[in-house]
C-alpha cells in the first residue's frame, strides 16, 4: 500500500505544441489540505484534469492509492468539484444529488440515503425541490461540494471553490471545506486565487508557473525560509530607541510603530531590549511578521520570473 494517496511521476501535458503541465512529480500524503497556486494558464486545472482521469498525460504516470490514474479504482477514490459547474435545467437539489449517486455506483436506498445526509450535512435540505439551475452562485458551489462527497471519497479535489462568491458565502464553503476534512480526515487539494482565504486552511503549499511546479512544502516551512526578517516595534520613546538603531537597521515608520527590515533579526531583538532595559523605557509591542501566503506568492513568483530558477530545490 503506497504511503501517497496521490502521487504523479515526471507529468508532462502537451496540446500540439503548447506544454501546459511540464515534467510535474508531486506526492499528496493522507490528511493534508494542500493548497494548489499559480497564475492563470500556469498548469493548475490541467493538472487537476489529469489526476481525474479527464485528461491523459502526453509523458509521465501516476496513481491515487495504489490505482493506475484513470482506473475505476482511482475514480472511486477521488471526488471533483469543477470550477465551473453546470446543472441539468430541469433537475431539483435532491434530483440531483440522487442521480449522482446512481452514476457513482449506488443502489436506489442507497442514493436515497445519501442523498438526504448530504441535504442535512450542507444544510440544503429547505432548498431540496428547488431547481439547482436557478440557485446563486453560492448554492451552485454548495450543491457541487456536495455531489463530490456523493461516494465518500478519500480525495477531494477543489478548483476554486471560492471563486465569484461574497466574502460571506466565500468563509461558509472553507469552514466545511475544514469540517469535512476533520470529521472524514479527507486529503484535500484546492486551487485558488483567494490567498488570504486558502491560508486558513491548508498545511502544505503548492506552486505551480508555466507548467513547473516551482514550490512544493508544508506551508511553515516555506513561511519560514521565505520570511524577510521584519519585526513591529513600539515603545514609550519611539524616537529614542530610533536615535540609537537608526544607523544599523533598515526601518520605516507606520502609523505609531517602526518597521524594521533586517537579516540579523535576533541581534535586532537583544539591542532593542537592552536599549528599553537601559533607557527605562516601555516596551508596547514587539513582534516579528509572519510572511503571509500572499506575500510569499509574490516573493516567488517575482524571483521565478527574474531568475527562472526552480525554487522548489531549495524548498
Amino acid at each position: 500500500m503506497s504511503e501517497y494517496c496521490i502521487e504523479l511521476k515526471n507529468v508532462t501535458k502537451k496540446f500540439g505544441k503548447f506544454t501546459a503541465v511540464d515534467d510535474v512529480s508531486i506526492r499528496l500524503e493522507p490528511g493534508k489540505v494542500y493548497g494548489f497556486v499559480g497564475p492563470n494558464g500556469a498548469g493548475k486545472s490541467t493538472t487537476m484534469a489529469i489526476i481525474m482521469g479527464a485528461l491523459f498525460p502526453t509523458k509521465g504516470t501516476g496513481r491515487v492509492f495504489d490505482h493506475p490514474l484513470a482506473t475505476p479504482g482511482a475514480l472511486k477514490e477521488l471526488g471533483y468539484s469543477p470550477e465551473f459547474t453546470s446543472f441539468y435545467s430541469d433537475m431539483s437539489c435532491v434530483e440531483y444529488l440522487y442521480y449522482m449517486a446512481t452514476l457513482a455506483g449506488l443502489s436506489s436506498d442507497e442514493a436515497i440515503k445519501r442523498t438526504n445526509e448530504l441535504l442535512d450535512q450542507f444544510d440544503l435540505k429547505q432548498h431540496a425541490n428547488r431547481k439547482v439551475a436557478k440557485f446563486s452562485t453560492g448554492m451552485k458551489k454548495k450543491v457541487s461540494l456536495a455531489q463530490s462527497m456523493i461516494h465518500r471519497p478519500k480525495v477531494l479535489l477543489l478548483d476554486e471553490p471560492t471563486a465569484n462568491l461574497d466574502p460571506t458565502s466565500r468563509q461558509e464553503i472553507l469552514d466545511t471545506v475544514r469540517k469535512m476534512v476533520e470529521e472524514e480526515n479527507l486529503t484535500v487539494l484546492i486551487s485558488s486565487h483567494v490567498l488570504t482565504e486558502l491560508e486558513t486552511i491548508i498545511n502544505h503549499v503548492i506552486m505551480i508557473d508555466h507548467g513547473h511546479i516551482i514550490l512544493d512544502a508544508p506551508i511553515h516551512e516555506a513561511q519560514e525560509k521565505f520570511k524577510q526578517g521584519i519585526l513591529l516595534v513600539d515603545t514609550s520613546n519611539n524616537d529614542l530607541l530610533l536615535e540609537k538603531l537608526a544607523s544599523r537597521y533598515e526601518y520605516r515608520i507606520e502609523e505609531e510603530d517602526i518597521r524594521f527590515n533586517t537579516i540579523e533579526i535576533e541581534q535586532l531583538k537583544k539591542d532593542i531590549v537592552g536599549i528599553v532595559y537601559n533607557e527605562n523605557l516601555t516596551l508596547n509591542m514587539l513582534k516579528e511578521e509572519v510572511l503571509s501566503l500572499d506575500s510569499l506568492y509574490k516573493q516567488i513568483m517575482e524571483g521565478e520570473t527574474k531568475n527562472e530558477g526552480n525554487i522548489q530545490k531549495n524548498a
